[in-house]
C-alpha cells in the first residue's frame, strides 16, 4: 500500500470539495446497509461516474442510477481525473468515484477489501479531506497497521497490496477543518470525506 501524506496543498483540496458539493446537489447523500442483515453503514455515500458503489440487503453491487433519485450519477470531475492520471494511469482513466461522508465522531468503516471490481490489477487511488482518519491496513486483516490520515492525504491500492484489507477506526477533530471553512451546507461540521477511484469494467 502506498500512503503520499501530505500530498494536496490547500488550494487544490479547496477545488475538489467545490467539485463534491456539486456532485452531491445532483446525487445526495445517503445511507448504505449490510448486505443480509440490511443494518445500516456508520457512514453515508454517493457516486460519481459511469458506475456507482452501493450496498444494501442484495450484496454489495455496482449501478448506474442512484438509488433513491434513480438518476444517473454525475461525471467524475477534472480535478480528480488529473490525480489518477498523475499517480496510477494516463490512459485507463477511472469509471467510478465512490464518495464517503465520515461525521465526526461516531462514523467507522469495518475491515474489507475491495474485490468487486471486473479487473484487480487495475489500482485503486483514495484522497482523504477533513478531519483526521485513523486508518487501518494490511494483508492479514488479524494483524493490522494503524496510520493518521490527515486532509489532502493521497492512498493507493496496487500491485501485490492490492488486495490488502483495511477500514476506517476512528474520526479525529482537528481545529481548522478544511470542508468547513468551505461552507456549503452538504456537508456537516468536522466531517472527514474520503474519495475512492477505481476502474470496474474492462
Amino acid at each position: 500500500m502506498i500512503f503520499l501524506l501530505n500530498s494536496l496543498d490547500k488550494n487544490y483540496q479547496t477545488k475538489i470539495i467545490k467539485d463534491l458539493s456539486k456532485i452531491i446537489s445532483k446525487s445526495p447523500f445517503f445511507t448504505p446497509t449490510l448486505p443480509r442483515f440490511n443494518n445500516p453503514f456508520k457512514i453515508k455515500i454517493s457516486n460519481a461516474g459511469k458506475w456507482g458503489w452501493v450496498s444494501n440487503v442484495n450484496g454489495y453491487q455496482y449501478v448506474r442510477e442512484h438509488p433513491i433519485t434513480n438518476k444517473k450519477w454525475p461525471k467524475i470531475p477534472k480535478s480528480l481525473l488529473f490525480l489518477w492520471q498523475k499517480h496510477c494511469c494516463k490512459i485507463n482513466l477511472p469509471d467510478s468515484c465512490l464518495i464517503n461522508l465520515y461525521s465526526f465522531p461516531n462514523s467507522s468503516l469495518g475491515i474489507h477489501q475491495d474485490k468487486n471490481e471486473k479487473d484487480l490489477t487495475n489500482p485503486v487511488l483514495s484522497i482523504s479531506l477533513g478531519s483526521n482518519a485513523i486508518f487501518r491496513y494490511g494483508e492479514n486483516k488479524n494483524k493490522l497497521n494503524e496510520i493518521c490520515l490527515k486532509s489532502g492525504a493521497i492512498c493507493m491500492l496496487k500491485g501485490s497490496s492490492r488486495l490488502y484489507y483495511h477500514g476506517v477506526k476512528k474520526i479525529q477533530k482537528v481545529k481548522k477543518n478544511i470542508i468547513d471553512t468551505c461552507d456549503f451546507d452538504c456537508f456537516p461540521k468536522d466531517c472527514r470525506i474520503n474519495i475512492t477511484l477505481r476502474k470496474f469494467e474492462f
